[in-house]
């Protein structure tokens, strides 16, 4: 490892700074330029001219954990009169870091440089195809919170790491830039470490950053996103109080401002409102607030351990001069029309199968009136395709009036893409409104709605060999297993059963879609077969939740009694000194019967004969007497 004096390690960052990341271009033309430094607060700006990027809190995670990534998208034209469209963010590959480590230690130096961070450049992240996916807004208008997620590589050492940002604003050319992770040891507890990891949220994920002018309320809510992998059960949401006005810029009139949420499945998205009014002595910028997040891992568990997360609000204080009469649309007061709640029927939306979509919009403000509400639901699209579309063709409702604290029930129809893959999909409430002071207010909310694909699969050829056996003896099952769906069918399994076999199971994996998986399983007789011979075939399945599904099939197989040896030996000897019976053999009776038939008959003859020779000698001798 090189060592390196400080001055030369800030001098490194800075070429990086101008060299290594190439200068992007918007589509305009405007060239953009990125600054990134691991000393500080607030690091990693990638400016557009007058749209930049900003990562406002150095991320940090455990070593083989994971780490959450919030990137602010941000428009600052004062006038955002241009609007960054579709504006993707993603994690780069390995191949944007430079493989080295430098060490800001010297030799001539160590006391002054024992405090310094060591910087890494060695790509931090385990190998995930979701890296490359990313997030995707729209329609950027001042500024809105993305959030990245990436597992940290075991082998890494404690430190700061260089990352690599990719950004597109809509089809132009993709621009690399780099800001920094800090990463520290991880927890001895194998367990307590993989449990942190199944439970995760993300707060303000696709929203604007809540925007608030002294002396009104600011009425705003923040999504909160389950991104963990495991559902969540009673939630709550607890928002952290500061006296201190640099912490939080709110008065407190009540107690807390605590929220009991329930059950959030894994990637559902709640909507937490908040009506709060701003400090008098509060000045104009963006302030953190932190919230704790408890959860039940089941719902007879205890409460977990609190979960910090940061929401940032911008607040204008009375520092700022007197509005002007022409003042933009962020300086005028209007309603805040947000989304109370939301359900599907069914509760389970699958692909290319209807639904209806019922939603709750709530006038959040405390005293501002809304009328003359037009609502447009927009889906988000996949390869300019609307994933969810209208039965009756228009995506448009209105509301009349909204009083402040009204809810009010819109009702849609619609019916998601068939062959849409299986995950969450966004769904854009444009909001177009009246308030006293404010014509034409437009505001835009979004909502999470996850869509299952049905899985699917057939089994090739079953091939058995042999088709009988004898009891004690093993017969060879061999089949396929062909994922015709579109989700991956997860552990997949084969059992036998049957009375006349002893149980037996094969392991096959996980199957992709369009990929096959081999079944190859000994099965032994176990009794003779008493009915028809069917095998049952159970094949099982689990897909992303765990949830396991089985079905059924069959095969023939016949199991017959085992013949004794000393029999076998006996029918082997008694085969091998038999003959092949001779023709007197073979008709040994018959041949008996006519020798007896014959012999009585010469008898008969024998006996006549000597009778009539008596009776004739007797005649002779009368005569002769006479």
């Amino acid at each position: 490892m090189r060592k390196l004096s400080k001055w030369m390690v800030c001098l490194m960052t800075a070429v990086m700074a101008a060299t290594a990341v190439p200068a992007p271009v918007t589509p305009g033309g405007v060239t953009a330029w990125a600054a990134a430094t691991p000393y500080d607060g607030d690091i990693a700006i990638s400016e557009y001219d007058s749209q930049f990027i900003e990562v406002r809190k150095t991320p940090s995670g455990k070593i083989g954990g994971k780490i959450s990534m919030p990137i602010v998208i941000k428009n600052a034209d004062d006038y955002q009169t241009d609007i960054l469209e579709r504006v993707t963010v993603y994690i780069g590959g390995s191949s944007y870091n430079d493989e080295m480590d430098v060490d800001d230690s010297d030799d001539e130096d160590d006391d002054e440089d024992e405090d310094e961070k060591i910087v890494y450049h060695t790509f931090p992240f385990e190998t995930d195809a979701s890296l490359r996916v990313g997030k995707t807004v729209e329609n950027v208008k001042t500024e809105k919170t993305v959030t990245l997620s990436a597992r940290l590589r075991r082998d890494l050492a404690e430190g700061y790491y260089q990352v690599p940002l990719v950004i597109r604003i809509g089809e132009g050319r993709e621009r690399v830039f780099h800001f920094y992770i800090w990463v520290s040891a991880s927890k001895a507890d194998d367990e307590e470490e993989e449990t942190d990891q199944n439970f995760e949220f993300t707060l303000g994920e696709g929203q604007d950053t809540p925007f608030g002018i002294y002396p009104s309320v600011m009425d705003f809510a923040i999504n909160l996103r389950n991104s963990g992998v495991q559902k969540a059960y009673d939630v709550r949401m607890e928002m952290q109080l500061s006296e201190d006005v640099t912490k939080f810029p709110f008065e407190i009139s009540v107690g807390n401002y605590d929220y009991k949420l329930g059950d959030i499945d894994v990637d559902q998205v709640v909507a937490v409102p908040y009506s709060m009014a701003l400090r008098e002595d509060i000045n104009t910028g963006y302030y953190p607030i932190k919230f704790n997040i408890r959860y039940r891992e089941d719902s007879t568990a205890d409460l977990s351990e609190p979960i910090e997360e940061i929401f940032y609000v911008r607040v204008q204080g009375k520092d700022e001069d007197e509005l002007a009469a022409d003042a933009n649309e962020n300086e005028r007061t209007k309603a805040r029309i947000i989304v109370d709640g939301y359900e599907t029927i069914p509760e389970t939306v699958y692909a290319g199968q209807p639904f209806t979509l019922k939603v709750r919009m709530k006038n959040a403000s405390s005293n501002i009136q809304a009328s003359n509400i037009m609502l447009t639901f927009a889906p988000e699209e996949v390869e300019s395709s609307p994933v969810f579309t209208t039965k009756n063709g228009s995506s448009s409702t209105v509301i009349n009036n909204l009083a402040p604290g009204q809810v009010s029930e819109v009702v849609m129809d619609f019916e998601s893409g068939a062959t849409v893959a299986q995950r969450s999909y966004s769904m854009t409430i444009k909001e177009q409104y009246d308030s006293p002071e404010f014509k034409n207010a437009s505001e835009e909310v979004k909502i999470a709605i996850p869509v299952k694909q049905v899985a699917r699969f057939n089994m090739g050829t079953i091939e058995v060999m042999p088709e009988s056996i004898e009891v004690g003896n093993e017969t060879n099952v061999m089949f396929d297993i062909n994922n015709t769906g579109k989700v991956l069918l997860y552990n997949v399994m084969a059992r036998f059963e049957a009375d006349s076999i002893e149980p037996a199971e094969a392991y096959v994996g996980n199957v992709e879609p369009g990929k096959t998986g081999n079944v190859d399983v000994l099965i032994r007789g176990k009794a003779p077969t008493m009915d028809d011979g069917k095998v049952k075939i159970i094949i099982s399945y689990e897909d992303e939740n765990g949830l396991i599904t089985e079905t059924e099939k069959e095969l023939s197989l016949y199991v017959t009694e085992s013949i004794p040896e000393d029999f076998m030996d006996m029918e082997a000897g008694s085969m091998e000194v038999e003959e092949e019976p001779s023709f007197f053999e073979k008709n040994k009776i018959l041949l008996a019967a006519a020798a007896v038939i014959i012999a009585g008959g010469a008898a008969f003859g024998i006996v006549r004969h000597r009778k009539k020779k008596k009776a004739e000698e007797a005649e002779d001798l009368d005569d002769e007497i006479s």
